[in-house]
């Protein structure tokens, strides 16, 4: 007897669960997620991708415990549709739309995305010529309720938001850091632990447009003068952060760094697809986030 498969469901539940498996083929697991044992057992299969007992609290977990999707009722298909319409930078309606999913669930896999990408962005060290920049954004509360602007119990109002730094600086290696390091003024204290710490002390740094950046690098390069090339996306970081921001209306402040990491992103050399950057970053460590706790965030600096 024939049972027909006319919708292709068949074959399609075939085909996510084989993307799924190799997928998740290559992914290390290190330790128990609950307990961060590093002893543990082989413990069989689950369609295809094997799980694990840890010795010591005797749970059970496999490779895709406390991955991006752990625990989503979508399959891997639409996950990697929808990490390509992001890459392409298609409004959360469009991706909802398109792949057939509330506009809800759509700005949570956005920034359980962003966030995982988020943790691996940052650059160590910084080395040979270092392009510095700045620009300076106002507070922006998208999304909040009942947000006051202004104190209008003065004569003069004045506007509460605070400016928020964004400091950027590149080295000779493929790799950027861009982070929102202080509100309201310079602060060369936290400048020199967040940022000056990673950088060399035989590089040479250029700086953009600042005379707080151009006092940094004075001190550092002491009477060295090198004749280097502008680097444009720190040159005309201002207007490209700009830019940035109008693509998806506006971003709130306290999803700052997630959002600049994504720029960062799109300036590598490095040519990105949602294929390798699904393999090579999305599903490397630890990348669950509680959809509970993705608007939950106490401090938008880094």
């Amino acid at each position: 007897m024939i049972n027909q498969d006319i919708k292709f469901e068949r074959l399609d539940s075939h085909i996510n669960q084989t993307l799924k498996k190799d997928l998740y083929d290559n992914r290390i697991v290190s330790h128990c997620p609950s307990c961060k044992c590093r002893e543990y057992i082989k413990y069989g299969f689950y369609k295809g991708i094997q799980r694990y007992k840890c010795k010591v609290c005797g749970i059970t977990f496999s490779k895709t415990t406390n991955s991006l999707w752990s625990y989503s009722k979508k399959d891997t298909r639409t996950w990697m549709e929808f990490i390509e319409l992001l890459l392409e930078k298609k409004s959360l309606r469009f991706c909802a739309k398109k792949l057939n999913i509330s506009l809800v669930t759509a700005f949570y896999w956005r920034h359980k995305i962003l966030h995982s990408i988020n943790l691996d962005i940052t650059p160590d060290k910084l080395s040979g010529v270092v392009h510095v920049g700045k620009t300076i954004v106002r507070e922006n509360f998208k999304g909040s309720r009942n947000i006051k602007s202004f104190n209008l119990n003065r004569d003069c109002p004045v506007n509460l938001r605070k400016n928020v730094w964004i400091i950027g600086a590149k080295g000779d290696d493929d790799s950027l850091f861009i982070k929102p390091l202080f509100n309201s003024c310079w602060n060369l204290t936290t400048f020199n632990i967040k940022l000056y710490s990673k950088i060399e002390e035989n590089s040479y740094i250029v700086h953009y447009g600042d005379r707080h950046l151009s006092q940094v690098a004075r001190k550092h390069n002491k009477k060295r003068v090198l004749k280097v090339e502008s680097y444009n996306n720190l040159r005309y970081f201002r207007s490209n952060i700009k830019k940035w921001f109008e693509v998806f209306h506006g971003v709130a402040t306290k999803y700052l760094q997630r959002y600049l990491s994504f720029f960062v992103l799109f300036k590598l050399t490095l040519p990105i697809n949602s294929v390798n950057l699904m393999f090579h970053n999305l599903l490397n460590g630890d990348k669950f986030i509680k959809t509970s706790k993705i608007r939950i965030i106490k401090n938008h600096l880094y």
